[in-house]
């Protein structure tokens, strides 16, 4: 292998745990901050549309499932908030900022049901073996 390499890189010696351990570190708070600056961004966007996170998933077998079980009222709210980003959307507008402000686009409405329903998933799976 080092024979490949050119004479200069050949003896370079590899470098110690230290800086790889930093280097590594520096790496892990490169994609925090991009991450953080990435679910702001997202929820932005969902704000000014008046959506929520959980409004805008695939809707998967489970999330179906999930849906179905949601109170009237939720499922009413969600429905809502569909057809008024639509309707935004299609008139190239927003939110105003003051109403935008107020919403948080990543609090979660359908989550416990979600996981409901992915726990009897696991159980018919292991009933099934």
């Amino acid at each position: 292998l080092n024979s490949s390499l050119p004479p200069r890189l050949a003896a370079a010696a590899p470098l110690p745990a230290a800086v790889a351990v930093t280097a590594s570190l520096m790496l892990a708070q490169l994609f925090k901050r991009a991450g953080s600056a990435y679910r702001a961004k997202v929820g932005r966007e969902l704000s000014a549309h008046g959506l929520m996170y959980e409004d805008c998933l695939i809707e998967t077998e489970e999330v179906k499932l999930a849906l179905k079980r949601l109170p009237p009222e939720i499922l009413n709210a969600r429905e809502q908030r569909l057809k008024r980003a639509m309707v935004l959307s299609s008139q190239i507008k927003t939110l105003p900022e003051e109403v935008a402000a107020k919403l948080d686009p990543f609090e979660s409405y359908l989550g416990p049901y979600l996981e409901q329903v992915k726990k009897e998933k696991e159980e018919q799976l292991k009933l099934a073996k």
